[in-house]
């Protein structure tokens, strides 16, 4: 008689943090078999190839509402100057080829991705009743697209041609329109693209595989316990990198579902792997667990293990066994006579 949990699927935004970067927001689907990791990006979905680094758009500016977007950042504080809103209904937004987060690279051809704030402010104010512009989505999008507009800055209306602009504030482009300018938004007069159409997708980041997976709360080598975030990692040694999660339910909803899932993978492996043994040989246990050294100079550093319980046999691995073969290269045997589990909090 075997029980398996139901299998857990689910769905949800989180942090990631990935080395010494900042956190960026990251979408996690789990199925019964694996945890996709996803992150945002601009796709072309039609026309040329499937993905491209950099877009053209060429876009006209309107009587009311000049280019209809905003911008932040500058070279001033090593960020590029980065589309931070786009107006409803005005011509960035119908366009549908620009997307908040796309870094600003050239303007009319003149390179501006070293350019501080106020240079890009001025280059769009004086680029004409169209323009064309050259962009890259951000996956990873700074902070500072997140900071409110702050009334405080210095930050002024940006169709005074005597104001200055803040790049940590939206500068927003509606500017020098032509007072005898009568554009309206007929469809005719909207930027056409060659055969090309783009859109902000969730595209696969990274893949773990959650048979043999393991994951834990706590910091690599010790038992100190991070804040609702966790990482996965795979038996080839993929790893998720930090998850941080929203809230501590959050993050328990999320473990749960993950262990449920591996669990019951690795009941189906046992069930399948036992067809190989007799009936004294059959596999009981097996998964991952901590162990710690001894002898180590530092306080309670732990090891990742391997456990098996197989007939009168209790393996410790490095790695999860795959093959027959790997059963008799375990780091240590024991030999089971009679077991105390002692659990020491």
């Amino acid at each position: 008689f075997s029980f398996f949990l139901p299998l857990k699927t689910k769905t949800g935004i989180c942090l990631l943090q990935d080395g010494n970067q900042e956190p960026f927001k990251v979408r996690l689907h789990l199925a019964k078999d694996i945890l996709m990791i996803q992150e945002q990006d601009v796709i072309c979905v039609s026309g040329e190839p499937f993905y491209s680094g950099e877009r053209t758009v060429t876009i006209r500016r309107q009587t009311v509402g000049g280019f209809g977007l905003s911008i932040k950042g500058g070279a001033e504080h090593n960020i590029p100057v980065v589309i931070s809103k786009i107006s409803k209904e005005q011509r960035a937004e119908l366009s549908g080829l620009l997307f908040i987060g796309d870094a600003i690279l050239q303007i009319n051809g003149i390179n501006v991705r070293k350019c501080r704030h106020e240079e890009v402010v001025q280059v769009l104010r004086n680029a004409g009743e169209e323009v064309t512009l050259t962009v890259s989505f951000l996956k990873r999008a700074p902070a500072f697209l997140k900071l409110p507009l702050n009334e405080d800055c210095a930050c002024a209306p940006s169709d005074q041609s005597s104001g200055t602009s803040s790049p940590l504030c939206d500068s927003g482009l509606h500017l020098n329109y032509h007072p005898n300018n009568t554009d309206t938004l007929s469809c005719s007069s909207w930027p056409a693209s060659p055969g090309l159409r783009w859109e902000k997708r969730w595209c696969d980041l990274r893949l773990i595989p959650l048979l043999h997976s393991r994951f834990s709360q706590y910091l690599p080598g010790s038992d100190l316990c991070r804040q609702n975030a966790f990482q996965v990692i795979a038996v080839d040694g993929v790893c998720s990198g930090v998850i941080q999660c929203l809230s501590a339910e959050d993050c328990i909803d999320w473990l749960q579902a993950i262990a449920s899932n591996i669990s019951n993978l690795t009941k189906h492996n046992i069930k399948k792997i036992n067809r190989n043994f007799p009936v004294n040989q059959q596999i009981v246990y097996m998964g991952w667990t901590e162990e710690r050294e001894q002898d180590s100079l530092q306080d309670r550093m732990y090891t990742p293990k391997f456990l098996a319980l197989r007939g009168s046999s209790l393996y410790k691995f490095i790695a999860p066994p795959v093959t027959t073969w790997d059963w008799t290269r375990a780091e240590k045997t024991f030999s089971v006579y009679e077991i105390m589990c002692k659990i020491l909090k």
